[in-house]
Formats: C-alpha cells, sequence, structure tokens
C-alpha cells in the first residue's frame, strides 16, 4: 500500500481525537468540597441573649474564626464549592461583651428558620428565642444578613 498515504489516515485520525468539541463532551470529576462549621438549625434559633462563651460553643461547637484583635467576635462559616464555584455559603456572627451574647447576625439565621419551616412545618419566629421578659433593643440586636 501507499506509504505516504497510510501516515495521512493515520495522522487525520489522531487529529480527530483532539477535536475540542469531543473533549468538552467528556465530564471530569470535580471534588465536591465542604469547609467550615455546618451548623445545626435548631441550635442557631436556640441562640439567647446573655448565654454565656461556654454555653454558646456547648450548642454551636468551636468557631471557625476568632479575630486576634476583637476578642468579643466569634465567627462561624461554612461553604460548599466544587470546581472553585461556591454553591453553598452561609456566616454566623456573634458578638459578646462582658463574655455574655449580646448580638448575633448572618444569613445563618434566616438559612436555620427557613429549614425548620421545611423540615418540621413549625411555625418559627425569623428571630432566635428571647428571654420572657422584654429587653431593650440595645441589649440585643438579631439581624440576618442579606
Amino acid at each position: 500500500m501507499n506509504k505516504p498515504l497510510i501516515i495521512a489516515l493515520m495522522l487525520a485520525a489522531g487529529l480527530v481525537g483532539c477535536s475540542a468539541e469531543r473533549i468538552s463532551n467528556i465530564p471530569s470529576y470535580k471534588l465536591k468540597v465542604i469547609q467550615g462549621n455546618e451548623l445545626d438549625p435548631r441550635a442557631v434559633v436556640s441562640l439567647q441573649p446573655g448565654m454565656s462563651r461556654q454555653q454558646v460553643q456547648a450548642l454551636l461547637g468551636t468557631p471557625l474564626l476568632r479575630p486576634a484583635f476583637r476578642g468579643d467576635q466569634w465567627d462561624y462559616t461554612y461553604e460548599v464549592s466544587r470546581n472553585g464555584i461556591v454553591q453553598e455559603q452561609r456566616n454566623l456572627k456573634l458578638t459578646f461583651q462582658n463574655d455574655q451574647l449580646v448580638k448575633a447576625e448572618g444569613n445563618a439565621i434566616e438559612y436555620a428558620v427557613e429549614q425548620l419551616k421545611e423540615r418540621y412545618g413549625e411555625q418559627i419566629e425569623q428571630q432566635p428565642a428571647v428571654q420572657q421578659q422584654p429587653q431593650p433593643a440595645s441589649e440585643l440586636i438579631w439581624t440576618p444578613d442579606r
């Protein structure tokens, strides 16, 4: 057979395998990366003003971040990503004053309320439970982060 024809056919067959269209159709496995603290929704809505650091840590676990220069703040962060693209992210920032919880903010509060409504059909307030006696707004501020 003709040697140049065989070489040309082999090169053409080899180049077909390099087609960008074919390569893009081949699925590649990308690892799902989970980082941070996954918070139990029931624990998040159970936070109450005046809780000690030990009570909060027993309820939520160790915070992911404790800022070096802000000892009165704890940050809980949870993130799920695949192929470098963030698919899910929740944050909860707790502020303490004299070792007592005074403020909680972040989208983890709103997420916890939604999850409990979906799971149990409970009528849950937007804010975590508060004590029986009304408190001045300056003592406790719960704000979902949007």
